[in-house]
């Protein structure tokens, strides 16, 4: 698949089937991620792979799912994630890294749907009860949570219609996203021209 295509095919995925995944995969996700782009070069990203079912489980339970459809896309344990890459900045390193953090994100998304493999990004998360979990010093700090495993579902990307782009299921609970369209956002050389 060519870029430009994974790109605009990758949708967040909340439901997923319960294969587990391969370990030496998400460690290329990791690698994706190590990749990004970092402000000045400073690097201080590191991440956890948790792919062990009992402390996935532990992780469930401090995320928040999909505001706009809950409870429906609040994965049932038929349906959770099968792994997570916890994205944690080194506050020793450099103080403010969500920017760093999100192009490392993105490239872990688009890795793991260019493997076939579903994703959220998730940022609504309990971050002192996951620093507990892992284990994490004061000087880290939990950026974000990115879900995954083999997609139960292929939501579907459509132009909005308006300015209401809040993701909605239709009759039959397929998970719509609403995106602005091109001809809303795009300008050339000025605004409005």
């Amino acid at each position: 698949m060519d870029i430009i295509n994974l790109i605009k095919t990758r949708r967040s995925v909340r439901r997923f089937s319960q294969e587990r995944l391969d370990r030496n995969l998400l460690v290329e996700f990791v690698e994706a991620a190590r990749c990004a782009p970092a402000g000045a070069n400073i690097q201080s990203l590191e991440y956890v792979i948790v792919d062990e079912s009992k402390v996935c489980a532990e992780l469930f339970e401090t995320l928040a799912w999909a505001g706009h459809v809950k409870p429906q896309r609040n994965p049932s344990p038929l349906h959770r994630p099968v792994a997570y890459i916890v994205v944690l900045a080194d506050t020793a390193i450099k103080d403010n890294a969500v920017v760093d953090a999100s192009a490392a994100i993105e490239n872990i998304l688009l890795a793991a749907w260019g493997k076939g493999i579903g994703s959220c990004w998730l940022g609504a998360i309990d971050r002192k009860k996951i620093s507990q979990i892992l284990n994490a010093g004061e000087k880290y700090k939990i950026d974000s949570v990115v879900a995954l495993g083999k997609p139960a579902e292929i939501p579907v990307m459509e132009d909005a219609a308006g300015a209401d782009t809040k993701y909605y299921l239709d009759a039959n609970d397929r998970l719509h996203v609403p995106k602005r369209p091109l001809q809303k956002i795009l300008h050339f050389n000025k605004l409005g021209g």
